[in-house]
Formats: C-alpha cells, structure tokens, sequence
C-alpha cells in the first residue's frame, strides 16, 4: 500500500506543514478546536484549496479530484444519504470503479459484513442506532479499498463502551486490510487505540508528539495532548 507525503501543505488556516506517513502507518492528529485538523484532512481528501503538494503513493494529487484520488473519507457528521439504504449508500462510491453490478453487489456485501452491519443492509440511516451509523459510513469509506483512508473525529457522539468496542474493531480491519490512514481526534485515548504514532496541531502547526503515556484504557484526559 502506498505512503502519504505532504511538502509545504497550507491555506490561510494551515502554516506550511511537512508530514511523512509510511504505508500501512496509522498517524493520530491531535490538537484543539479550531487548530486545523479537519482543514488539513479536507485538503488531502480535495476537498479544500491549498498551496504546496499532496503526494500520495508517488503520485502528485494536485488537480486530482476527490473521486480520483483512490482516498476514503469519513466525517463526523457521517453525511449518510437519508433516503437510500446502507447497501445504497455503499454503492455509491463504486459507481466511479470499473466492474460490473454483480461485482458492486459482492464488494458491499463483503464490505458490510466486515464491519458487521450486514444485518442492517436494507434499512434507512434513520433507523439505525448511532453505533451502526458509524458502522455504515466506515463501511462507506472502506468499500472502493482505498489507497488512503481519512476519520475525522469518527467516534466522538458515542457512549465510552460502544467507542471502545469500535476502536478495537477498526483497528482489525484497518491492520488486516494493510491500509493507510490518518484519524482526527480530540482524544488521547482514541489516539493511542487506534494509531500508531501521533502528532499535533496548534495554530495551524503541526509538531510531532514525543509523549507517549497515553493509554487506551484512559477515562481522563491527557493534558499533555
């Protein structure tokens, strides 16, 4: 799987960031609100106008468009389309993927049953708990198999438990799939469950973190973060 490579990145909210992320890495970005960790996420996914390059896999993303760009993403506000069915909203992303309806139809299956919601295929977000709703936009996100796969702050409207059980789920899959990956979060914890290595946005700096005391298992927050 390819690597991510950021040289000068930046906007009026960013300062020029530099940011290598190894292939297979899962990188935790922390920082405050307003810091800019949902702007830097945004550019790479091409969602946000910027200076400086995106370098995924070798290959120079600039003028690439998000459709293009081989990159999953899953907001915070999951933006699941109301009035289709999971397995509805997993086809869209696979309408720009060549191959046929029946082999649309096997991915998402695979797809939903890896995130375990396959049982909920045929049903309306809006019936859905809030834990399957972060089921089925992951499940979103993962059904092109990007080449790079981008959470913005995923988790953060859910219970501790049902946060905890997703964390460990997540990072299965992401590990068994081989993929890449850059996770926004307020929360140390979710950090060190989910990610290899951290860094942080201040200011729209980006520094790496050195500290590495935070635990999954904490109730508290880490003011080091």
């Amino acid at each position: 799987m390819p690597g991510l490579q950021l040289e000068g990145v930046a906007n009026a909210v960013l300062a020029p960031l530099a940011l290598r992320v190894r292939a297979g890495e899962a990188v935790a970005i922390l920082g405050p609100s307003g810091a800019g960790k949902s702007t830097l996420l945004k550019i790479i996914a091409g969602l946000l106008p910027h200076r400086g390059r995106v370098v995924l896999g070798g290959q120079d993303l600039t003028g690439t468009p998000p459709h293009r760009r081989g990159i999953g993403y899953m907001s915070q506000d999951l933006h699941l389309f109301p009035h289709l069915t999971v397995a509805q909203n997993l086809h869209l992303p696979l309408l720009f993927h060549r191959g046929t309806r029946t082999a649309r139809t096997a991915r998402v299956a695979e797809t939903l049953r890896l995130c375990s919601i396959a049982h909920r295929a045929d049903r309306r977000p809006a019936s859905l708990s809030g834990g399957e709703r972060q089921r089925a936009a992951l499940a979103r996100a993962l059904v092109a198999r990007p080449r790079l796969l981008l959470l913005d702050e995923p988790f953060a409207n859910l219970d501790h438990a049902t946060r905890a059980t997703l964390w460990r789920e997540v990072d299965s899959l992401r590990r068994d799939l081989g993929m890449t990956a850059l996770i926004v979060t307020h929360d140390p914890a979710e950090a060190a469950a989910l990610a290899d290595r951290s860094v942080r946005i201040a200011g729209g700096i980006l520094t790496e973190r050195t500290d590495t005391t935070c635990s999954p298992l904490m109730t508290t927050p880490c003011f080091a973060c």
